[in-house]
């Protein structure tokens, strides 16, 4: 009877992680639109952290590959396939929306990423003991991946773009995978990897939280201003010539030269007043 009631149990568990998962497959197949759609209707990327989402984008790569490869239940890890294209799309913003010479920065990122996921896919290339060192390895590389966009969050006072419903999905996601691993894939990478994960995403929660009312829209001179001052290496550009006061000049005040006498036909010096002229 006492074993009988264990194994419903066991099963139960089973069936709710089960359940549990494929939700977490659904919801990570949206999760990151949201984000998408605020960066390209805004036209703006502030407040993303590029090297974040590489990072990010590098360790999902590695998760990925480890658990197709070791052949997980697609309801294990089915999100990270989701997350992995929609890093892509987020990084070809930040790059296009940034200034500099975006298209050929995108070309070589791109380039980077397909080489790196045909490399994962490829078990001649790289074997089974070198992808589970990867994926130790991208437990320090998640985390690593979190810390720019706290410390830009930190530094800006603001999350800027970032998308609240990203951040709140973000953690309910890596602390439901914290129990579905666990029951699912009993693998303890994995599980540790997404413990960490769901630390740092609270970190992110709470600073979205904190800064709340800080994130008012940007104007378009405020934007202007500060992709002028990131082209010029963080400095503030000189200012154009046509907003520079011009030099003080002396001018005829011309009520005193009409009213000054002639003295052998030229007319006497007259008191001289000081205008500053602004284009």
């Amino acid at each position: 009877m006492w074993n009988t009631d264990l194994s419903d149990h066991a099963c139960l568990k089973h069936s709710l992680s089960k359940a549990l998962g494929l939700g977490i497959v659904l919801g990570g197949s949206i999760v990151k639109l949201p984000q998408i759609v605020k960066v390209f209707s805004s036209r703006s990327a502030r407040g993303l952290s590029l090297s974040s989402y590489l990072l990010d984008t590098a360790s999902t790569a590695i998760a990925v590959a480890y658990n197709a490869r070791n052949a997980f239940s697609f309801s294990s890890y089915g999100e990270l396939v989701f997350l992995l294209a929609q890093n892509a799309v987020i990084i070809a913003l930040i790059v296009l929306y940034r200034p500099g010479r975006s298209l050929p920065t995108l070309a070589a990122v791109g380039a980077a990423l397909a080489a790196a996921g045909y490399a994962l896919s490829s078990p001649s290339l790289v074997t089974p003991a070198t992808l589970q060192l990867l994926q130790a390895s991208s437990i320090p590389l998640a985390l690593a991946a979190k810390v720019p966009q706290i410390a830009s969050n930190f530094h800006l006072g603001s999350t800027g773009q970032l998308s609240a419903f990203l951040v709140l999905n973000s953690l309910l996601g890596t602390l439901a995978r914290v129990f579905t691993t666990s029951q699912e894939t009993g693998d303890n990478l994995l599980w540790w990897g997404f413990a960490s994960t769901a630390a740092l995403n609270a970190v992110i929660a709470l600073q979205m939280a904190l800064y709340w009312n800080s994130g008012a829209p940007v104007s378009q001179g405020a934007r202007q201003r500060e992709l002028e001052k990131a082209a010029y290496g963080g400095r503030e550009p000189l200012a154009p010539a046509s907003a520079v006061a011009t030099p003080v000049k002396r001018v005829a005040s011309g009520a005193h030269k009409a009213a000054s006498p002639k003295v052998g036909g030229s007319p006497a010096l007259t008191p001289k007043r000081y205008v500053r002229k602004l284009d």
